[in-house]
C-alpha cells in the first residue's frame, strides 16, 4: 500500500507536540528536583521540622523558590534558544557538525558522481529539490537527511556507505532519507536536538560548577567553619545538578528513542516506495550486519543526532535508548523469508566499476519507467551544466526567456546585471533549454539547486536581483515566471538566507487558508486555457473544498499570492492535503493533462512542499 505522505506528516506532527508535553514534564520535574537540592544544600529548609503538608506550605522560603524555578526555566529556555540559533542554517549546519564536507556537484570521482546520480533520481522521484550532499569521513555504514523543509535539506552519507554498497543498495538508503524529507521527520528532527539541549543543560552547570569548586578546594579548607559548610552545600548542589543532568540525559534519550523508531520503520517501507526495489534497503541493512564498522559514527556530536541516522550511530549499553530498530527485525519486515544470513563485505573495486551516469536502479521497476525515460530524455549537454555555478544561472536566466518581444532587452539586462560570461551561457543554452518539454523544464529546474547554493553570498544576491529585473521586463507576470521565482527563492534563497526557513505554527483551520487557497485555485484554472474549461476546473476544486458553486473567482494577481505562499507552506498537512486535491480536481476536470498541467501541478508542488510524486508524467 503506498505511504499517505500528509498523513505521516500530520503524525510527525502530533508526535511534536507529545515531545513538547514530554518535554514541559520533564522541566517541571527538573524545577521540583532543582528546588529540593538548592533548599537542602544549603539549609534553607529543616528537614526535620517538615512533618505536615501545612509545614511545608509555611515552612518553604517561597520568595526563594520562585528564584530558583525561575532561574532553571530562564537557564533551560536559553540553552534551547542557544541551541535553535545554531541549528537556524539548517541541514549544512548538521553536516558540516558532523565533520561533513559537500560534495562537489560537478565531481567526476566515481563513486561521488554514481552518489549524486543516485540523489538525483530519488529527488526526481520524489519531487522534491536536489539536495546538496555530503561525505562524511566514516568507515560506517550510515546516511542521514537534515533540514527544517525539502528546500533546505542535505543529505549526508559516509564514506563507507559509498565504499560497501552496490548501486541498488545505495538507491534503498538514499530513499530511505528521501522518505524523512516527506514524511516531516526532518523538523522534528532538528528541534528535537535543540528541546534535549536545554533538559541537559542543568547537568552541565553541575559539571562546571564541580571544575570549579575543585581548583578552589584548598581555599575553602583553610576558610571558616560557616564557610566551609556552606561551601560544602554549594559543592552537594553542583553534584545534585550533575545528578539532575544524569536523570535529565536517561528521560531524555528514552523519549528521543520512542520516536524515532517507529518513523524508522516507516521511512523503511517509503523507501521501498519510492526505488520499487524492497531488495535495495533489505541489501544494505544485510550489508550493515555483515560490516566490521556497523553503521558506528566516531565523531564527538553524533550522539545529539543520533536520531537522524539510517542505522544506529553509537553504541548503547541498553536496547530502550535505541534510535533505531534492531537490524534482524527492519530486514524481516522487508524480507519476511530471511534466513538470517550476512554476506561478505564488497571491495571498493567492485563498486567503482558499475557504471557511473543516471540510470534506473533496478531493471524491475516497470510503474516508474515514466520518470526514469524523462530523465534520459534530458539532453547531456543540460545534464551536466546544471551541476555548475554559472551555467546553472545560465539555465534558469534562459527558462525566463519566454517573450521574443521582450527577448532583446532581456538579453541586455543579462549582460549589465550579471555579466558578459554568463549571457555567453545563456547564449550557448537557451536553444536546448527552449526545446524542452514543460515537464523537462521544471526538472532541469530542479537539478540546478545544489550548483545555485555553490554561489557565493554576493554572487546569489546579483542573481536574485537579475532574476527580478528579467521578469518585470515584459511589464506582466506570467503563471511560469512566478513559478520560477519563487521556486527559486524557497529552495535556493533558504540557503542564504535561513531565516526563511522558520515558519511559525502549522494552521489547522481551513477557513484560515480559503483567501490564499481559492486565489491558487483561480490561477490554475486560468491555467486551463479556454473561459468555458477555465470555469470547470473552478467549479471542479471549489466541489472538493466543500465551498459553494457561487464563489466569486478572485481576480488573477500573483504577487499577491507570493504573499499569501507563506501562508500555504503552514497549512498542517491534512488541510494542505486538501488544498492540493482540490488543485488536481482543477486540472483533471477537463479529462485530458497537457504537457504544461502536468508541469504546472510538478512546479507546484515542488513549491508549495506537496508530497505528490508525478509517476504518470508524459513525457
Amino acid at each position: 500500500m503506498a505511504t499517505n505522505f500528509f498523513s505521516q506528516q500530520d503524525l510527525a506532527r502530533r508526535n511534536t507536540r507529545i515531545l513538547v508535553s514530554l518535554f514541559s514534564l520533564a522541566v517541571i520535574l527538573l524545577l521540583l528536583l532543582t528546588n529540593a537540592l538548592v533548599l537542602v544544600g544549603l539549609g534553607l529548609v529543616d528537614l526535620q521540622n517538615v512533618d505536615s503538608p501545612a509545614a511545608i506550605e509555611h515552612g518553604l522560603p517561597w520568595p526563594t523558590v520562585f528564584f530558583i524555578s525561575s532561574a532553571v526555566i530562564v537557564a533551560v529556555g536559553i540553552a534551547v534558544l542557544i541551541k535553535w540559533q545554531q541549528l537556524k542554517g539548517g541541514g549544512k549546519v548538521v553536516a558540516t557538525s558532523l565533520g561533513g564536507s559537500r560534495i562537489d556537484a560537478a565531481s567526476d570521482d566515481p563513486l561521488e558522481r554514481r552518489l549524486l546520480n543516485v540523489v538525483e533520481e530519488m529527488a526526481i522521484a520524489a519531487n522534491v529539490p536536489v539536495p546538496p550532499v555530503y561525505l562524511l569521513p566514516e568507515k560506517g555504514i550510515n546516511a542521514f537527511a537534515a533540514g527544517y523543509s525539502p528546500g533546505d535539506a542535505v543529505i549526508g552519507v559516509t564514506r563507507g556507505c559509498i565504499e560497501q554498497l552496490n548501486r541498488d543498495e545505495l538507491q534503498g538508503v538514499v530513499a530511505h532519507e528521501f522518505s524523512h524529507i516527506l514524511n516531516g521527520d526532518m523538523r522534528m528532527n532538528i528541534r528535537m536536538i535543540a528541546i534535549l539541549n536545554g533538559i541537559l543543560f542543568l547537568g552541565h552547570i553541575g559539571y562546571y560548577m564541580l571544575r570549579s569548586g575543585s581548583t578552589t578546594r584548598g581555599s575553602i579548607s583553610r576558610s571558616s567553619s560557616g564557610k566551609n559548610k556552606n561551601a560544602g552545600g554549594i559543592l552537594a548542589i553542583a553534584l545534585g545538578l550533575v545528578v539532575i543532568g544524569y536523570l535529565g540525559s536517561f528521560f531524555g534519550n528514552l523519549i528521543k528513542a520512542a520516536v524515532s523508531r517507529q518513523r524508522e520503520y516507516l521511512a523503511d517501507a517509503s523507501a521501498v516506495q519510492f526505488s520499487r526495489n524492497p531488495r535495495g534497503i533489505a541489501g544494505a541493512l544485510k550489508r550493515i550486519g555483515a560490516h566490521s564498522a556497523g553503521t558506528r559514527i566516531n565523531n564527538q556530536n553524533a550522539d545529539e543526532n543520533s536520531h537522524l541516522f539510517f542505522g544506529e550511530a553509537i553504541s548503547r549499553w541498553a536496547s530502550i535508548f535505541a534510535t533505531h530498530p534492531p537490524l534482524n527485525q527492519r530486514i524481516k519486515r522487508l524480507e519476511p523469508h530471511w534466513n538470517g544470513k550476512f554476506p561478505s563485505p564488497v571491495s571498493q573495486v567492485e563498486v567503482v566499476t558499475e557504471p557511473t551516469e543516471a540510470k534506473p536502479a533496478s531493471s524491475t521497476m516497470p510503474d516508474k519507467q515514466t520518470i526514469m525515460q524523462a530523465m534520459a530524455a534530458l539532453p547531456m549537454l543540460l545534464v551536466q551544466n546544471s551541476r555548475q555555478p554559472l551555467q546553472a544561472q545560465a539555465i534558469v536566466c534562459a527558462l525566463l526567456l519566454q517573450h521574443p518581444d521582450y527577448e532583446a532587452e532581456q538579453i541586455k539586462l543579462i549582460k549589465e546585471q550579471g555579466s558578459l560570461e554568463l549571457l555567453q551561457q545563456v547564449d550557448q543554452l537557451v536553444d536546448a533549454v527552449q526545446a524542452l518539454s514543460l515537464p523537462l523544464q521544471v526538472q532541469l529546474l530542479q537539478r540546478t539547486v545544489p550548483a545555485l547554493k555553490e554561489l557565493s553570498n554576493d554572487q546569489f544576491l546579483k542573481f536574485e536581483r537579475l532574476l527580478t529585473a528579467l521578469t518585470a521586463a515584459d511589464k506582466q507576470l506570467s503563471l511560469p515566471e512566478w513559478i520560477i521565482i519563487n521556486f527559486i527563492d524557497h529552495t535556493v534563497a533558504s540557503h542564504f538566507k535561513p531565516k526563511q526557513q522558520i515558519s511559525g505554527a502549522r494552521q489547522a483551520d481551513f477557513a484560515t487558508l480559503q483567501t490564499p487557497a481559492t486565489q491558487l485555485l483561480a490561477a490554475v484554472a486560468r491555467a486551463a486555457g479556454e473561459p468555458e474549461t477555465c470555469r470547470q476546473a473552478w467549479l471542479a476544486g471549489l466541489n472538493t473544498l466543500g465551498l459553494a458553486e457561487t464563489t466569486a473567482m478572485p481576480a488573477s494577481n500573483l504577487p499577491d499570492l507570493t504573499h499569501h505562499l507563506d501562508r500555504l507552506l503552514s497549512a498542517a498537512p491534512l488541510v494542505k492535503q486538501k488544498i492540493w486535491q482540490a488543485i488536481l480536481a482543477a486540472v483533471a476536470a477537463d479529462n485530458l493533462q497537457t504537457d504544461s498541467e502536468q508541469a504546472l501541478l510538478t512546479a507546484l508542488a515542488l513549491l508549495l512542499e506537496m508530497p505528490w510524486q508525478p509517476e504518470v508524467a508524459a513525457v
